[in-house]
């Protein structure tokens, strides 16, 4: 999979009013269409999914690119595109899965408790 690196969120919006966002950067990988540390532009972003804290995004063209480090200037550059893309998207966002989830122990019982002592 490619990786890309100083990447950045580009937003556009088409003649008929249809707003995309793109991502600009660095491509590391093995395709043979960029050389390594090539500086690209995708095509639009359809959506993405997150992994521990690497975040993927899938294109309108069918390619997926590992995001790497953001550009500097670019703060909180992962949290804005996932704003951005769920905008665009509703449905691009993961949903809970059980399986995956973090939550290591929950107990119902406690919980009514406290909520009572309130």
């Amino acid at each position: 999979m490619n990786i890309l690196n100083n990447w950045k969120m580009l937003d556009f919006v088409t003649r008929d009013g249809e707003a995309l966002v793109c991502i600009e950067g660095r491509v590391y990988g093995n395709n043979p269409r960029f050389p390594s540390s090539s500086h690209i532009r995708t095509s639009p972003v359809m959506g993405y999914s997150l992994d521990s804290n690497s975040m993927v995004v899938m294109t309108r063209r069918g390619s997926e690119y590992l995001l790497g480090k953001p550009d500097p200037s670019e703060t909180f550059a992962q949290q804005r595109l996932i704003r951005r893309l769920t905008r665009l998207h509703p449905t691009a966002e993961p949903g809970f899965n059980a399986l995956e989830s973090q939550l290591t122990g929950f107990s119902e019982r406690e919980t009514e408790d406290t909520v009572r002592e309130r």
